[in-house]
């Protein structure tokens, strides 16, 4: 009977350690989604939108609106290349309780006008626990609320 006890505490221990390596993992991984979402502040977002105002009002009336859309895409997607996304593929540790995240991201290259799909991918660690988070912002310069949170998980 004594046997039996020990066999049932030893393995409800073993499952709430289990539980609380998979959380700490799913944390790390949630927390290195927020950090490079953190990238896409509202300094960023407004500096981004004057810019495209700026082209638009600066351009000639006879410059096709295609033309336009385009380039301004094409210095938004340099700009980020440059200032957000040469900082990725980014590691680093929450505290020092051992949680590790991994973090990378990246922009769709297909032009949709003004609106900008990024995909970033993170990976939260914790002892031998892994969790892998996904999410997609949407950032649109022709909207007042320029950066939507368009899917967000944690596997």
């Amino acid at each position: 009977m004594a046997t039996a006890v020990l066999e049932v505490t030893m393995t409800n221990y073993k499952l709430s350690k289990a539980y609380a390596d998979s959380s700490s993992a799913a944390y790390a991984a949630e927390a290195g989604l927020e950090i490079a979402k953190s990238e896409f502040n509202e300094t960023l977002l407004l500096y981004l939108a004057q810019r495209a105002q700026n082209i638009i009002y600066n351009a000639n009336p006879k410059v096709p609106r295609d033309f336009l859309y385009k380039s301004i895409y094409y210095f938004v997607q340099n700009y980020l290349d440059q200032a957000v996304f040469s900082k990725y593929p980014k590691s680093g540790y929450l505290g020092d309780g051992g949680q590790k995240y991994t973090v990378d991201m990246h922009m769709d290259s297909n032009y949709q006008g003004l609106q900008y799909t990024i995909h970033i991918y993170s990976q939260g660690e914790y002892k031998k626990t892994k969790k892998e988070g996904y999410a997609r912002l949407i950032i649109n310069l022709e909207s007042p609320n320029p950066l939507t949170i368009a899917e967000w998980e944690i596997k």
